[in-house]
């Protein structure tokens, strides 16, 4: 009985020291806790890479998201909609009250780096993906900062459980990778030392590819090169879509009883040329496209008179 309390308690133990670790090692720098220092254009470091992830978690107030290190005109433009937001006077620089509201955000979205070589493999707590290239209006940050050689540090969220992680940091860069990820709570390997089952691994979902079933739409239908016997009908479509054009000297709604003219290939601007008709007569006509997947879009009857 007493080596089994020994066990509990070890077990206990373990559960407590392994997130403490784990977070141990994506221990921001020690200016971190509190942002202090006031930031303007030009300005490098940890301290612009919190602020740039602060303002990401709004879309609407950084929708670039670049986290880069360096306060370019990007992140002055973004500092400016969040004073913008919380009634600040828009000078587009971080000073007292605009870090005061910072810090507030950082309490309720807490950040850590979690550090990684720059090919994007594991060391220490983290697995990170190479740093995304920062716009051509912000240089690259130093080494250290989020590129450049030996080891990079990026932004991760803590969500602690329970918790929902902020909605723009959500977004993907190049639909590859979250502005800031989750940061690891388990560093790899440490199951095997602890000997702890592995982490289980989830299965990606995968979206069922969507079935296209709406037809083309027509629009701006246009008669040019109206001659006596010829005549050309233009119109567009929203999407890459054949062209055929139903024609008579009678009116029709069968379309296999009248002439027709048309083409295979795939157009969002579609013009054909109508040839042996008859001077001075009235001809209807109906405009046909489809689209990749086959749906099919008619136009109303139509008609043109050509010249004498």
């Amino acid at each position: 009985m007493y080596i089994l309390k020994k066990i509990i308690a070890l077990v206990v133990m373990v559960g407590v020291l392994v997130p403490v670790a784990a977070f141990a090692q994506s221990v921001p720098p020690a200016n971190f806790g509190q942002l202090v220092k006031t930031l303007r254009q030009g300005t490098r470091g940890d301290d612009v890479s919190v602020v740039q992830a602060l303002l990401a978690a709004d879309p609407t107030v950084y929708p670039e998201a670049v986290i880069s290190g360096y306060f370019g005109p990007l992140t002055a433009a973004a500092v400016r909609r969040f004073q913008q937001k919380h009634g600040f006077e828009q000078v587009g620089q971080v000073g007292p009250k605009t870090l005061k509201k910072l810090q507030e955000m950082l309490a309720d979205n807490p950040i850590a780096f979690e550090a990684s070589v720059a090919t994007g493999t594991t060391t220490g707590s983290a697995t990170t993906t190479p740093p995304l290239p920062s716009p051509t209006n912000q240089p690259p940050q130093n080494p250290g900062i989020g590129q450049g050689v030996g080891q990079a540090k990026r932004p991760c969220a803590i969500v602690p459980p329970g918790h929902l992680i902020a909605p723009g940091w959500l977004k993907k860069n190049n639909g590859v990778q979250p502005v800031v990820p989750p940061c690891q709570t388990l560093p790899p390997g440490i199951e095997k030392k602890l000997n702890l089952p592995p982490t289980p691994t989830t299965t990606p979902t995968t979206t069922p590819p969507v079935t296209d079933t709406t037809a083309p739409t027509i629009s701006a239908i246009s008669v040019a090169s109206l001659a006596s016997t010829s005549a050309t009908v233009a119109w567009t479509t929203n999407e890459n879509a054949t062209g055929k054009v139903y024609f008579s000297t009678v009116l029709f709604t069968d379309l296999n009883t009248a002439s027709s003219v048309g083409t295979t290939t795939l157009s969002m601007t579609h013009s054909l040329g109508l040839s042996g008709l008859l001077a001075s007569t009235t001809y209807y006509y109906v405009l046909e496209s489809k689209d990749t997947a086959n749906n099919t879009a008619t136009s109303t009857t139509q008609t043109l008179v050509t010249l004498q």
